[in-house]
Order: C-alpha cells, then structure tokens, then sequence
C-alpha cells in the first residue's frame, strides 16, 4: 500500500498541512520540523503522488513531440534533438511524450488538447495550417522545430537552409564542378525551398545556369537516395557532384555510385546536409552541412516553456547557424 502524507501525520502528530508545507519547500516551516517530517518520509519510503500534485496545478509535467515522418527514416535525427529537449524538460521537471500520426490529423489534436493530456507540444518538421489552427483555438502552447513557419504568430526554431545549402553549393563549384545534381523534397515545405533557393543563389553567382534537368524531387520512401542517384546516373550527361537532402540519402547515393563502380569524389562528388554521426562512417566519409540539433532541442523547449507560462506572450522566430564540413567525398585531396 502506497505510503501518503496522512501516515507522516499520523506518525509526527504533526498536521496534514505542515507536513504538505514542508514536502513541498515552503519558507513558513521550521528547519527542525522540516527535517522531522523528511527524515520520516524517507523512512517510510514516501512517494509523491503526481498525478494529484498536476491535478492540482492544473499541469501535467508532460510535454509532447509531434514528429510527421516515420522514424525509420529519421532516428539519428529524432535523438539528436530529443537529446537536448528531454534534459531542458526534465530540469523543469517534465517527461517528454511522443506522438507519430497525430500532427496530419487535426481531430487528434484537438482531443490530446481537450483531454490536456500534456501542458504543450513540439512539432518536428511540417505542421498542417489546419492543425496549427486547431492548437490556436484551443490555446494549446506550441512550437514548430526544424523549419521555417511562414504563417504569422507561429513561432519556430530552424536552421539556417538557404546559407548552408548556398555554402555547399559554392563548395562544389569550388571543386570544379558545374552540374550539380540537386535533390528537393517537397512535402517540407520551407526546409525543401530555402536549400533550392540557397543552391540556385550560388549557381547563379557562379554564372553558371541553372538546369531544371538537374533537380530529383523525393519522397519520404525506402532507399530514396539510392533511387535519386542512379536516376542521376541514367541521364544522358550526368552531373559530376550530387547535393542530397539529408545524411542517410547520402549515404545510400554512395553506395549507388560504388555499385555504378564509380570512384568518390573522383568520377562523382556526394553530399548530404544535417552533420549527422553516419556520414562519418562511410567510406569516403560524407562532406555535409552540421546543425546544431541539441542545442536547437534545448533552444525550443525554453521557448516553449515561456510560452506554457503564459502563451499570450508574442512568437519568436529563431534562425541557427550551421556550419559546412567538408570530407572525402567531395574533396579527394584530403587525406583519409
């Protein structure tokens, strides 16, 4: 049977209200009560009740991640900004939550809203304009991570796409090359526009002309990056470099091109973009733009926490920088 504040009474003989008091540090108890009343709920192996303590602050300590992508395809991702958000969370002494489907459908929404199943959310990537309307009307704080938000009074944490996609693409013109093949995908929005815009910047500041022929749109499947590949490699006159989306769709367009039995970066250049931890074990290791995921995770739960404090507060808009790593793949003269 769970050990409540009633049986600390009871053993003290002191009353449910001090020992409530002095659990929960407040200044109008003495330090010797205090220790009194801890020293017996350690012994006693006391546990509070959270559920009755958020009943009663009308919070629940939970806050909830609304990620729209399968986590297959972005684990490293995920745990890169789980990793900062989840500690942020828990020195404010909340549990993180984590919902998968529910960001695509607006009626989920508004029951985790309705039923306050978390005190505010998280959306990784795309948030639907239907359902952010659905969080507005229901006063639910929240904030969009990894892109940009073109609607007003959304506030948002992303990286800086178009500049690390712009410096990348001025790294493969450095290199001599100048088709290079670029892949989009459209169904994130601003992330997928701001790294086109970035790269068609650097090739028009290049003077080199921008080829439609040269851009692979792709969705959220398996092995995309393979598949974006060698229809770069089907073409009649192939690009010499290849700027993926992401990491993972680098790291299956290497393995493309080794099963083409072209040598990388010499015949073909491949890029990714995020920093993740496999670009580095390939062979060659994977030239890529880094994001600072855990510091960005940290960033948005701080924000979101001001806003659960009072969401009245106007939204905020943060860009972070990222920085180009350049490895084998792109610059064979680089030593292994």
């Amino acid at each position: 049977m769970s050990i409540t504040i009633k049986d600390i009474s009871k053993r003290l003989g002191i009353s449910v209200s001090t020992v409530s008091k002095a659990l929960n540090g407040y200044p109008d108890v003495s330090e010797g009560t205090r220790e009194r009343i801890l020293e017996m709920a350690r012994e006693l192996d006391y546990h509070p009740n959270l559920a009755a303590q958020s009943l009663r602050r009308g919070r629940t300590g939970k806050i909830g991640l609304l990620i729209n992508n399968p986590l297959s395809f972005i684990s490293e991702y995920i745990a890169e900004i789980i990793s900062g958000a989840a500690l942020t969370a828990e020195q404010q002494g909340n549990n993180l939550v984590l919902y998968t489907t529910a960001v695509t459908h607006p009626d989920e929404i508004r029951r985790i809203c309705r039923a306050r199943e978390v005190d505010g959310l998280m959306i990784i990537f795309s948030p639907e304009p239907d359902v952010v309307g659905v969080l507005e009307r229901e006063n639910m704080p929240f904030i969009v991570f990894g892109r940009r938000v073109e609607q007003p009074g959304v506030s948002f944490v992303a990286p800086d796409n178009w500049a690390g996609a712009y410096a990348l693409t001025q790294h493969l013109i450095t290199q001599g090359h100048t088709r290079i093949g670029f892949t989009t995908r459209p169904i994130l929005g601003t992330v997928s526009d701001d790294r086109f815009a970035g790269y068609q910047k650097a090739l028009a500041d290049a003077d080199i002309s921008f080829n439609p022929d040269l851009v692979v749109e792709t969705t959220i499947e398996e092995r995309s990056g393979y598949k974006a590949m060698n229809r770069f490699l089907d073409m009649a006159e192939p690009p010499t470099a290849v700027f993926t989306f992401y990491d993972l769709m680098a790291v299956q367009a290497l393995d493309a091109a080794h099963d083409r039995g072209l040598r990388v970066p010499e015949e073909i250049a491949v890029a990714g973009f995020d920093g993740l931890r496999s670009s580095l074990i390939t062979k060659p290791r994977i030239t890529t733009v880094q994001q600072p995921l855990n510091l960005m995770g940290r960033r948005a739960m701080e924000l979101l926490f001001t806003r659960i404090k009072d969401n009245a507060q106007p939204s905020v808009s943060e860009i972070f920088p990222v920085e180009l790593i350049i490895r084998q793949s792109t610059r064979y003269q680089l030593e292994n």
